[in-house]
């Protein structure tokens, strides 16, 4: 098992170039990736399985396959290669199932490095996310976890990665929800529950980096909404 990971991300470390600019600082050009739309699919589905534990309910390599994933979807983010039909990249079981899988077993973790690592990797998977490629109801299903799960308010640097990635599901998601009336009072619930959040956060002490960051989100949200 072992050998059949290193060799999944031994592909994905030749064919897609780093993310956010990692590339050696000499290179001249923007290397661009080679991998296709079926080859990352398929290295999706087996990091997923990696993710998950599918292999009998093995999650050591749970957290470098997250890593290996973000990757893959930091490149996609600049291609803009996610479109809102069914066959491109990711079918929809696949996104519900990464999504759910870092957020419970990666987000909420009580290691607040890994716990960053995961909300990083999600806010990827939304921007390289076409936001009408989901149904409304998934999009509800995500605000409805996100809200009845944060992460543990003793575990401050999870809880401050979280805003970042709270931050975007609003500016994402907030434009296009509510266009439909029928929608406004699931995502009033959902602002309410948010707020309430956000007090705790500033409860917890003045002279802290959870305090400032929730300052800084709230403010940014409420100035762009």
């Amino acid at each position: 098992r072992g050998f059949v990971f290193d060799g999944i991300a031994s592909v994905i470390d030749y064919a897609l170039p780093s993310p956010d600019g990692e590339e050696d600082e000499g290179a001249e050009n923007k290397i661009e990736p080679m991998l296709s739309h079926d080859g990352a699919e398929a290295m999706t589905t087996l990091l997923l399985n990696f993710l998950h534990g599918s292999y009998e309910n093995d999650l050591t390599y749970k957290i470098p396959s997250m890593m290996c994933m973000k990757k893959v979807y930091g490149c996609l983010q600049g291609a803009r290669t996610l479109s809102n039909t069914s066959h491109d990249h990711l079918q929809l079981i696949d996104w519900e199932k990464m999504v759910t899988t870092i957020y419970n077993d990666v987000c909420l973790s009580d290691d607040g490095l890994i716990a960053k690592n995961g909300f990083e990797s999600l806010k990827r998977v939304l921007l390289s996310t076409n936001v009408e490629s989901i149904p409304e109801e998934n999009w509800f299903i995500l605000l409805d976890m996100v809200s009845g799960r944060p992460p543990c308010i003793a575990v401050q640097q999870a809880r401050t990665s979280s805003l970042g990635f709270i931050e975007r599901l609003f500016l994402m998601l907030m434009p296009y929800l509510s266009k439909k009336k029928e929608n406004w009072v699931k995502l009033e619930e959902f602002t309410i529950t948010m707020a309430s959040l956000a007090r705790q956060n500033l409860r917890a002490g003045r002279a802290t980096e959870l305090f400032e960051t929730t300052v800084h989100t709230v403010t940014n949200i409420a100035n762009v909404m």
